[in-house]
C-alpha cells in the first residue's frame, strides 16, 4: 500500500519480486513435468545417436588422435543418455534433469569438436599422389621425377602439405647404395617456389596458397655413380599450420 502526500490516495503496488518469483516457478514446473515425462527420456539418446551416426558417416579421415575430444564427449553423451533411459521410475527430478542436461551439452560439444576437425583437421591424401617419371633414378641420365596432387585430392582446404618419402635401392639383393640426400621442390602455380633437402627417408612440409587446384613436387636424387634408386610416397597429409 502506498499513500501519496498530495491527495492521500491509496492504491495497490505489487512488487516486481513477487511477479518474477511466480513466473520463475511456473517455468520450473513446466521443465520438471517435461523432464519427468516418460517420452522425454528417449530424446537425449536419440539426439546423441543421431550426432554420432552423422559424424561417423561424414568424417574426413586423418589420424585417430584428432577425434579424441569428439569421441570423449560423444561417449559421455551416450552414457548419460542411456542412464536416463534405464531410469524408468525416477524419483528425483534433479537427477533426471542433470543426466539429460549433461547428455545434451556433451552432444553439442562433441558436434562442435567434430566440426572443428572437419574444417581444420589433417586429411590423408597419400593414395592420391601420382608419380610422373621413370624409375629407377640414377646420377647420370635420370635423376628426377614428379609427384602430383590434383583437384579432387585438394577439395579439403588446408594451408600446408606434409610429405614423407622413401628412397630405396632398386635392387634390394645387391649392396646398399642409399643416396646422401634428395632435393624436394614444390613448383605450384600461385605459390612461391619452395625447396628442401632430405635424407633417404625424410619429411618435408610445404605451405599451400589459397585455392590451389594442383600441387607439383619435383624430387631430385643425389647419389653415387652407378647407383639406381626407387622413390615412393610413405605419407602425404594436408593440414593447417
Amino acid at each position: 500500500m502506498t499513500r501519496h502526500a498530495s491527495g492521500g490516495n491509496v492504491h495497490n503496488s505489487p512488487t516486481a519480486h513477487g511477479d518474477h518469483s511466480i513466473a520463475a516457478n511456473d517455468i520450473k514446473n513446466v521443465i520438471v513435468k517435461w523432464v519427468m515425462h516418460p517420452s522425454a527420456r528417449w530424446l537425449p539418446l536419440l539426439l546423441a545417436c543421431t550426432a554420432v551416426v552423422i559424424a561417423g558417416s561424414t568424417q574426413p579421415g586423418g589420424p585417430a588422435g584428432q577425434y579424441a575430444l569428439w569421441g570423449t564427449l560423444s561417449g559421455l553423451a551416450l552414457l548419460t543418455a542411456a542412464a536416463r533411459v534405464l531410469n524408468r521410475r525416477p524419483r528425483d527430478a534433479r537427477v533426471v534433469g542433470a543426466l539429460s542436461l549433461v547428455s545434451v551439452l556433451a552432444t553439442v560439444g562433441g558436434w562442435l569438436a567434430f566440426q572443428h576437425v572437419v574444417a581444420h583437421g589433417e586429411v590423408d591424401v597419400t593414395g592420391a599422389v601420382r608419380i610422373q617419371g621413370t624409375q629407377p633414378l640414377d646420377r647420370e641420365t635420370n635423376r628426377s621425377l614428379t609427384l602430383l596432387l590434383d583437384a579432387p585430392a585438394l577439395k579439403e582446404a588446408r594451408d600446408a602439405l606434409r610429405l614423407t618419402l622413401a628412397i630405396e635401392d632398386h635392387d634390394p639383393a645387391g649392396p646398399t647404395c642409399l643416396p646422401d640426400s634428395a632435393t624436394v621442390s614444390m613448383l605450384t602455380s600461385g605459390v612461391a617456389a619452395q625447396s628442401q633437402r632430405i635424407g633417404s627417408s625424410g619429411t618435408v612440409d610445404f605451405a599451400l596458397g589459397a585455392g590451389v587446384s594442383t600441387v607439383r613436387i619435383d624430387v631430385t636424387v643425389h647419389t653415387d655413380h652407378g647407383c639406381r634408386m626407387d622413390i615412393s610416397t610413405k605419407e602425404a597429409v594436408l593440414h593447417d599450420r
